[in-house]
């Protein structure tokens, strides 16, 4: 353990339940293996759990966290092989427009972002 100035400031993780905001802004790519790392997963967006969900998602400090969504092999996907129940994304996304985020707005929907902007994650442990 290392001291630090007060005024230092550092990323840092919330809980809430079984969801974990990862404070710190990770390329889609970079958020998985961090997820991956801590035995964890990046999040899936169920229904039932986006009010849970968005309550965790506000504490992000960017307006959009990651989310386990991605777009391979022609169809979008969880990474974690969950049930898709979105229809409303895009069939065919432009090349860079492949990877699933919420946004603190709470609009409903998924959102599709370039996969290597520097966001705020959503894990969960499994």
């Amino acid at each position: 353990m290392a001291s630090k100035n007060c005024d230092t400031q550092l990323p840092f993780i919330c809980y809430g339940g079984n969801l974990v905001l990862i404070e710190e802004n990770k390329t889609w790519e970079e958020a998985l293996e961090h997820c991956r790392a801590l035995s964890y997963d990046l999040v899936s967006v169920q229904r039932e759990d986006y009010n849970i969900l968005m309550e965790v998602v506000s504490g992000a400090n960017t307006e959009e966290v990651w989310t386990g969504l991605r777009f391979l092999a022609g169809k979008w996907l969880w990474v974690n092989g969950a049930d898709m129940m979105y229809s409303d994304l895009p069939l065919c996304p432009g090349m860079v427009q492949r990877c699933g985020v919420l946004t603190k707005t709470g609009t409903g929907r998924l959102e599709t972002r370039d996969c290597s902007e520097r966001k705020n994650f959503l894990c969960y442990i499994k």
